[in-house]
Formats: structure tokens, C-alpha cells, sequence
């Protein structure tokens, strides 16, 4: 029976040989026939490809042979990774979320509330509630006290980075109106891995009913395609933050706003260059990120952590910014300190906003760009299936701010924000390090009082500002070998730099015939978003 099945085979094999010998034949006799053959095979292929499109829009999307990431948890079709994935919906539909389950804010959108159905009831009704009440602040609007409005039609690129700068230094949110590119109306696969961020991507979902639920810390390691495909289940809410981007902290036209590349890092490296050290991969995976949220997405206050100062740019869909300002500019530190932790401990059953603070609602459409001073408190709220783009920069104009920032963290860094950024010294080293070799004012950076103390005094005692999501860490200030290596990682930071550091910090200092205690008196007896007078270092 073998034989007989090797013999016609054998046999079709020799007689499909003969013919495409016989048809090479005409082919050559006959060019036009050589032609028609090849658009054939051409609409065969276009036939197949519908097919295959037809067959996928019915079925779903395709699942993976071979799971080529080991543990990823399964869904009931297939694995978790499908890299045909179509385009997700990014509002739930009404017969998911009811007309009841809605908010209307002050531009007169209406957006769905965090909802999570379990045995029939909404575990996230407490985050509905407090969205509630975020929907009835005011809208930010030009002329605001708190945000800078900018349009940027008929405005040159320089006086554009010129308004966003002054509104930086003061403390101040600056939103830019269609800066950027907006992406497509509908979040997809396809558009996220143009962006460098492939489906099988393995990140951190915060998951919104863990939250709920009272879990410390509410996160599950998931790909992006899992996020996007659980986007119109309401038996999930989750996002994912941090998923590291390449390229420029900042887009056209404002890359310069970033001091600490545009100067610390280009002009240190020659004279503080790497021999036995290594750059600290937050310095290069954490300078640019990308956010995703499915719909009905709350983030609640946080402030911009580890110094820095951030952009957040919406790409798809839109996003609600509730940013929160003191009232009163000369509260003192501990004063403030209640403030904020009033802010972010969570109560569903009383008021959000405390009574020393002030808050507005800046809506975030697609292409806008908003800019926040370090130390900003913020919450935030997707309404539907949403991407942002988010950079990180310092400035030597905000060091006063970014003192602030660390401060916080310092304090109370757990209630205040999820995040703590390794690091940061290294660059805030660099920073004054490259003070002497750039000119100040123009055409480089501008100097300022109190940003110019508070970077010496970050660089003379980093103790004073450990985040507080490191246990254990705070160094004492005698040891300067402990300091180094928790502040740095050990390997990450040169004594070279460090010294080098102290030293111009020290002269900063004696230059302004300041001691430690009168500089610390500088920062405390002024109002926190104080500036003061401009300074010319060229002697220092």
C-alpha cells in the first residue's frame, strides 16, 4: 500500500515537471503569455488576502502557536499574545455601562465612570464618587491664575519656549493647544508599535478593582496586548504606566527646556568623564514614557516626584488634569505637609478638597501639551481608551521647585507618589558642575536667587532629600562613603564628580555670603514659588 502511494506521487511529481517545462516553453515563444501569468498569480494573492480578512474580522484575532513568553496567563481563546490584534473600542458599550454610570464635565463632555461589575455590583464605586466630585470644579481657562493658556498660531518657536519658561519658574502649569501631532481617534495595536511599543511588551498593569479592593500595591505583570483586549470588559479597569519610549524627553520646538542635557550632561563629559563608572539606566529608560489607560481610568493625587520637571502629551482621546494650588503661597512647610497629605489619604465620605487648596480642570485633547513645574500636585481621569506621551526634564531656573519636589518626597514620598527615580544626583551633580563652563543669561540659562541655593544646598546635603519610598537608606552625614553609594548606587557616580560638585557648590555659596543656615533660611522665609533676583556668576 506504501508502494502505491509513493508511486503516485512519484508520478504527479514527473507530470507537474513536464508541464511547467512545456509552459517555460510558450512562455518564451509567446511574452505576453509570460504577462498574463503573472497578473493571475497577482489576483490569486489579492484573493487569498480578503480571504484571510474576511475569516479574521469573524473569528478574532489570531492566536499564537507558541507562547514566546513563558508565564503569560492564557485567555479562554487562545494566549495572551495576539499579534493580529484589530482595533480596540475605546468606549464601553451601553449595554456595559449604564446611562446612570455617566459624568458630565465643565466642557460639556459626558464620560462613563470607573466601573467594575462583580456579582452584579460596581467594586469601583468609591473612585465613581470621587470622579464625581472632580467633575464639578471649575474649568481652566485663559486668563487662570494657575495655568498659562498658550496658542501657539502666528507664535514664533523661541516666544512660545519663552512663555512656557516664565510659566515654569513661577510655579505654574502651561498648557500649549495643538503642539503636537494628534494620533488616531481609535487606540490601536498597530499605531502603538509605530510608536515602539509591540504588543507582546511585557509591563505593569495597575488594576483599578485591586485598588478598590484596599490591595497596597494594586499591580499585575501583563502585556499590552492583554490591556488593550480587556479595554471593553467590565469585569476589568486598568492602565499601564512607564513604558519606556526612545528619543528626545521633550518634542519640537522645546527640547532646550531641558537643561540637564542641553548643559549638564554635554558639557561635563569631557571634564568629568566615565572611567570606572556607569550611566544609570533610569537616566536613559525614564527620561520619555508612554502611559495607556482604558476607559474610566482614575489616577489619584500625586505630584511630580524626584525633582523633575514633566510634559504630558495626549495622543488619542482625552484626558481630565485636576491640578491642585495652594491658597496661601507663604504656608510654611509643615503646614503644607498637612495640606497635601489631606489631599492624597483617600476618604470617599467626605469633601476631596481641603481648605487650603485650590484646583482646576485642564482638558487635554488630542495634540495639546501640558507642562508642570516639579512638586505639582495632580490627579487624573480617562474617560476613554487613552495614550499619553510623558517627558521628564530639570531646569536651572526651578531648582527651587525641584528642592521642593525632593522635600516632599523626602517627607512623606509614600502618600505622595507610586514613583521613586535613581539617579536624579547624578544629575543634579552635573548640573552644578557645568556651572562654571556655560554662559549665563544670554544666549544660556538663566540664574535666579533661591533656584541657585536650593541646587547647592541639594548638592551639600543630599541626606536631606531621600525619597522615602527607600527604607533604610538615609545615609549619615559624616559618611561620605555611605552617601555615595546610596545616593549614587556607587557605581554610578565618580568621587571625581561629587567632589568637583561640593566644591562649586560651596563657592555658590561664599559667593553669596550665605553659611548652611541662612541658606536654608532662604528657601523657608519666601513664598514657594519665589524666584528672586536674577544672579551673574561669572565669578564664581
Amino acid at each position: 500500500m506504501a508502494d502505491d502511494e509513493q508511486a503516485i506521487k512519484r508520478r504527479k511529481s514527473e507530470s507537474n515537471k513536464r508541464y511547467y517545462q512545456k509552459r517555460k516553453q510558450l512562455e518564451l515563444q509567446d511574452p505576453k503569455l509570460a504577462e498574463v501569468d503573472k497578473e493571475r498569480k497577482k489576483r490569486n494573492q489579492r484573493d487569498k488576502r480578503a480571504r484571510d480578512k474576511s475569516k479574521l474580522q469573524e473569528e478574532g484575532p489570531w492566536s499564537m502557536v507558541l507562547d514566546l513568553t513563558c508565564d503569560v496567563p492564557t485567555f479562554d481563546k487562545g494566549l495572551a499574545v495576539r499579534l493580529h490584534h484589530m482595533d480596540s473600542p475605546s468606549v464601553k458599550s451601553s449595554s456595559e455601562v449604564s446611562p446612570t454610570e455617566e459624568v458630565q464635565w465643565p466642557n460639556g463632555q459626558t464620560t462613563i465612570l470607573p466601573t467594575v461589575i462583580r456579582d452584579g455590583r460596581n467594586v469601583c464605586d468609591g473612585d465613581a464618587k470621587y470622579v464625581r466630585q472632580l467633575a464639578t470644579l471649575p474649568l481652566s481657562m485663559p486668563g487662570s491664575r494657575h495655568v498659562e493658556h498658550i496658542d501657539p498660531m502666528g507664535v514664533n518657536d523661541a516666544d512660545l519656549c519663552q512663555r512656557v519658561e516664565e510659566s515654569l519658574r513661577g510655579g505654574r502649569c502651561a498648557v500649549v493647544r495643538g503642539a503636537a501631532k494628534p494620533g488616531p481617534e481609535k487606540l490601536t495595536a498597530e499605531y502603538l508599535v509605530e510608536r515602539g511599543i509591540p504588543p507582546w511588551l511585557r509591563t505593569t498593569h495597575h488594576d483599578m478593582e485591586q485598588r478598590a479592593l484596599g490591595k497596597l500595591h494594586p499591580c499585575i505583570d501583563a502585556t499590552i496586548d492583554q490591556l488593550l483586549s480587556g479595554a471593553a470588559d467590565p469585569k476589568k479597569l486598568r492602565c499601564a504606566l512607564d513604558i519606556p519610549l526612545p528619543g528626545c524627553t521633550l518634542p519640537q520646538p522645546f527640547q532646550l527646556l531641558d537643561h540637564a542635557f542641553v548643559c549638564a550632561w554635554a558639557h561635563t563629559m569631557r571634564i568629568l568623564p566615565f572611567h570606572k563608572t556607569r550611566l544609570h539606566p533610569d537616566l536613559l529608560l525614564y527620561r520619555r514614557w508612554a502611559n495607556i489607560y482604558q476607559g474610566g481610568t482614575l489616577t489619584l493625587p500625586r505630584h511630580t516626584s524626584n525633582g523633575f520637571g514633566t510634559s504630558f502629551s495626549v495622543v488619542g482621546c482625552m484626558n481630565f488634569f485636576i491640578v491642585y494650588r495652594l491658597k496661601d503661597r507663604f504656608l510654611s512647610r509643615d503646614q503644607t505637609i498637612d495640606q497635601f497629605l489631606a489631599l492624597c489619604e483617600i476618604d470617599y465620605d467626605r469633601p476631596q478638597l481641603p481648605d487650603g487648596l485650590e484646583a482646576e480642570i485642564v482638558d487635554l485633547r488630542p495634540g495639546d501639551l501640558l507642562f508642570m513645574p516639579p512638586g505639582q500636585f495632580y490627579a487624573r481621569y480617562a474617560g476613554l481608551l487613552t495614550y499619553e506621551e510623558v517627558g521628564t526634564f530639570l531646569r536651572y531656573d526651578t531648582m527651587h521647585l525641584s528642592e521642593w519636589s525632593l522635600f516632599l518626597d523626602n517627607s512623606h514620598g509614600k502618600a505622595y507618589t507610586g514613583q521613586e527615580r535613581k539617579g536624579t544626583f547624578v544629575t543634579l551633580r552635573r548640573m552644578m558642575a557645568a556651572l562654571p563652563y556655560m554662559p549665563l543669561g544670554e544666549p544660556g540659562p538663566q540664574t535666579y536667587h533661591r533656584p541657585t541655593v536650593a541646587l547647592a544646598l541639594m548638592i551639600l546635603d543630599p541626606d536631606s532629600y531621600v525619597s522615602q519610598q527607600r527604607d533604610g537608606e538615609t545615609p549619615p552625614p559624616s559618611s561620605k562613603t555611605k552617601m555615595i553609594d546610596v545616593m549614587s548606587g556607587g557605581e554610578f557616580e565618580s568621587e571625581d564628580c561629587i567632589d568637583s560638585a561640593m566644591k562649586i557648590a560651596r563657592s555658590l555659596l561664599l559667593h553669596l555670603e550665605l553659611d548652611h543656615t541662612e541658606a536654608v533660611g532662604v528657601l523657608d522665609d519666601s513664598a514657594w514659588d519665589a524666584v528672586g533676583d536674577q544672579l551673574h556668576l561669572e565669578k564664581v
